[in-house]
């Protein structure tokens, strides 16, 4: 049986796809003017019509993402254990079963009862597996959609003050841009302002 994988990793890469354009304020596109520089990590951006974020190191310094991802791995450990336990117990029955077979010790109807007995077994196991990879599988994909909704809804919140008409989310390997002026580049300033808000949620009391 494969090892239940980790997969929320891929979050970087779907939200790379569902951020490419954020379209806020409406009007005509405009092209990037002045002398571009290497783009780097993220300086004092000062804004403009259009600019970008670093997908990766949002998320990566986001702690949203990081409570999410934590509690996923949480109960894919869960799950991986609950399958591994069950696993033992089908493999030690087979064992058993084998052992009575192989010394007679059985007779031919104790046989196919124990043959369907484990073939039920492991059709139970089976199963097991798939509903336990759907669940994760659907929970990563909540987890992914609560996270690109915070920072779609953080980059509506803060437009006026950057006057920003796209946002590019840009990656450090295989993104979209491959040069950008610093300048329009407010990684830092959207990852502090994500991290300041959701700290404020997460320390509300809930009712």
């Amino acid at each position: 049986m494969k090892k239940l994988p980790l997969i929320l990793s891929v979050v970087s890469f779907i939200a790379v796809l569902v951020l490419y354009i954020l379209y806020f304020t409406g009007g005509k596109s405009h092209r990037i003017s002045g002398a571009n520089t290497e783009m780097t990590g993220g300086s004092d951006a000062t804004g403009g019509d259009i600019v970008f974020i670093d997908i990766d190191s949002v998320l990566n310094n986001y702690q949203m993402y990081k409570d999410y991802n934590d509690e996923f791995e949480r109960k894919a450990k869960i799950s991986e254990a609950e399958l591994t336990s069950k696993q033992r117990i089908y493999q030690k029955d087979v064992n058993d079963y084998q052992y009575k077979v192989q010394r007679g010790l059985i007779t031919r109807a104790e046989d196919q009862q124990i043959q369907q007995q484990l073939y039920n077994q492991q059709q139970n196991l089976l199963k097991l597996q798939q509903d336990k990879q759907l669940e994760l599988s659907e929970q990563e994909q909540v987890t992914v959609n609560l996270v690109l909704n915070s920072i779609t809804e953080y980059l509506k919140e803060v437009q006026p003050k950057y006057n920003y008409r796209y946002v590019f989310a840009n990656r450090l390997v295989g993104g979209s841009i491959f040069y950008g002026s610093t300048s329009l580049d407010i990684t830092k300033e959207i990852t502090q302002g994500l991290n300041e808000k959701y700290s404020r949620v997460k320390d509300t009391p809930k009712k």
